[in-house]
């Protein structure tokens, strides 16, 4: 009996120790040299502040994170991801603001930080991590979906979501046929004696199979319960012909608000189209043109913009590219016109 259960005990031990688990250290380092004009103000130098997309890169924002992954066995596996952003030209973190309450935190993880298991069933986690509208919202876009480039900067009002609201609960399925879908909670957890906390719900429908790619997302945003949600809702489309790639995005906003004045508006409805280019197996053209129309509430005017973005992507490895851009954008309907327009050139290395 004694020697049954040490060799029981031995195979227990051996079957944990057996068990494969990895640890990667990943990143992007993504600086850019240009300017940036906000009507007739202009700042050139070094990662430029931007006012719709801030003091990222100029195709990404600059990060570094550990991700793992441990196999326990019958196709289950345990895996987590901590992610933290950085400027290149300073040092310094790239903080998050917290949607529920506005302020700015400084966690160290603060891009992406959870934990979950994947197998048959698809993947769950626990954390923090981009919501699933996030998740497809620019796979319609030009100038390489980039935060400098991509026609939709400073159009959409739609790129003020909130893409990784954090306390969050995420679920994806495995793909059935090159289909899939994503769902997410994001519990609020700024409830106080006389509000309930807010809340974010977000999930996304997506198709891939050969030359077409297809998404249908949805979010919702309630800063508190008491608040009216904010509610997103964005088609995507591509199609790959080999000598040029089509692509194009259709979104609609309720209760959001315009993206360069940040006023508030009842309904906006926008859209975007785009080619990719690839010129040979090293460069890749990029370019497209966006629209956005928001209606405001008490009868005001509308707000309409416009913007066009244009960017070539250079590949010097697999890791290491080049990139140059121009996008420009301009709204009307207010009480003056505002125009931003950009231009830069950049380097980025991923590890």
């Amino acid at each position: 009996m004694k020697k049954s259960l040490v060799a029981l005990a031995v195979l227990a031990v051996s079957g944990i120790a057996s068990a494969q688990s990895t640890v990667t250290l990943y990143g992007i380092v993504d600086v850019w040299v240009g300017t940036v004009k906000d009507n007739n103000l202009s700042q050139s130098g070094v990662n430029v502040t931007h006012p719709a997309s801030g003091n990222g890169g100029g195709l990404q924002t600059s990060r570094w994170g550990l991700k793992g992954s441990e196999d326990l066995g019958g196709g289950l596996k345990a895996n987590f991801l901590l992610e933290a952003g950085f400027d290149p030209s300073t040092g310094t973190a790239n903080n998050y603001t917290n949607p529920f309450t506005g302020a700015t935190s400084n966690a160290i993880f603060g891009r992406q930080s959870w934990v979950g298991f994947s197998g048959g069933f698809g993947e769950v986690k626990f954390g923090k991590m981009w919501t699933p509208f996030d998740m497809v919202k620019g796979s319609g876009a030009a100038g390489f979906d980039s935060l400098l480039f991509a026609p939709a900067t400073s159009v959409w009002a739609s790129n003020s979501y909130q893409d990784r609201p954090g306390n969050s609960v995420y679920y994806e399925t495995p793909s059935f046929g090159g289909f899939t879908a994503a769902a997410s909670y994001s519990f609020g957890e700024n409830k106080t004696a006389a509000v309930g906390a807010g809340k974010i719900a977000s999930m996304n429908v997506a198709y891939a199979n050969g030359p077409i790619g297809a998404s249908l997302a949805y979010q919702s945003e309630k800063a508190t319960a008491a608040a009216t949600a904010i509610k997103y809702t964005q088609l995507n489309g591509s199609y790959d012909f080999g000598v040029v790639k089509l692509l194009g995005a259709y979104g609609n906003v309720k209760d959001g608000v315009t993206p360069l004045t940040g006023v508030a508006a009842s309904k906006t409805k926008e859209y975007q189209i785009g080619l990719d280019f690839p010129v040979s197996s090293a460069l890749t053209l990029s370019g497209g043109f966006a629209r956005s129309k928001s209606t405001l509430p008490a009868g005001a005017a509308s707000l309409k913009r416009t913007g066009y973005g244009v960017a070539a992507l250079y590949a010097l490895s697999k890791r290491s590219s080049l990139y140059a851009g121009t996008q420009s954008a301009k709204e009307t309907g207010g009480a003056a016109e505002r125009k931003t327009t950009t231009y830069g050139v950049g380097i980025r290395h991923t590890f």
